[in-house]
């Protein structure tokens, strides 16, 4: 960004389509081992200028690698929306230029009759704000270093 005084803010999405992990996630006896889930991500970003260096971007590489190592290292959470909380507090921890964010994370074995099922969540800086929601100080500590 050559002169972020100068300007109004630019806005741009990240996009994460069909993200595969594993976690233990879900209130039935089966779903408390490893099992397939699936992850969409709008990530909007806001800054002075558009970014020209990769340290002035949200990196969707360290991005994913950061949602896959906080997924594996969890014991168990038993509600898909409590991980889907997770997953956003952790991504509006970690990254400061991220405004606001849709996530949607699916159990694709949940439902035989479905191909997937899942939860979608919508927050905006305001509303991580509003809501801190706090996450176990290891497993940030953990997947904040992926």
């Amino acid at each position: 960004m050559k002169h972020p005084e100068a300007g109004p803010t630019v806005e741009w999405d990240v996009v994460i389509d069909q993200l595969r992990a594993q976690t233990r996630v879900g209130i039935h006896n089966h779903e408390r081992v490893a099992q397939p889930v699936v992850i969409d991500a709008v990530l909007r970003c806001r800054s002075q200028a558009l970014p020209e260096e990769i340290g002035e971007c949200l990196d969707y590489d360290a991005f994913c690698r950061m949602l896959c190592a906080y997924l594996d290292a969890q014991t168990h959470t038993d509600l898909v929306e409590q991980l889907a909380a997770d997953l956003l507090a952790l991504a509006f921890d970690r990254y400061a230029m991220l405004e606001d964010a849709m996530l949607t994370l699916y159990k694709p074995h949940a439902v035989r009759s479905a191909a997937q099922v899942g939860v979608r969540l919508r927050w905006s800086r305001h509303d991580y704000l509003r809501r801190r929601v706090r996450l176990p100080a290891a497993h940030l500590a953990e997947a904040t270093h992926a």
